[in-house]
């Protein structure tokens, strides 16, 4: 095999690599724009049911984003791990409030 053979063979290899890794790199942009997007359902989920009960704030609202998040979840999955660690739980764990001054 000759120089040039070997140089083309080098340089398809890496545009095959380059390709490879642009498409890695566009899925995982794709993975993180839809836990977004579920991430915004829940948060928008969860005010729509806060003003439903304790607002009288319509259920249609409510029912409405439950079929959206419905629908994001068959296709995207959902994260609904909750953000808010359980009451007991050490201070510096995630989800533990800072107490408040004057207490």
């Amino acid at each position: 095999m000759g120089f040039k053979d070997t140089m083309k063979t080098n340089a398809e290899s890496l545009a095959r690599r380059g390709k490879e890794a642009g498409a890695k790199g566009q899925a995982k942009m794709e993975s993180i724009q839809a836990k977004r997007r579920g991430d915004a359902l829940l948060h928008d989920l969860g005010a729509a049911l806060y003003l439903e009960q304790r607002l009288g704030g319509s259920a249609d609202a409510t029912r409405r984003l439950v079929a959206v998040l419905d629908e994001h979840a068959a296709e995207h999955g959902l994260d609904t791990s909750p953000d808010i660690a359980s009451p007991g739980s050490a201070p510096g764990e995630p989800g533990r409030s800072v107490p408040e001054q004057g207490r």
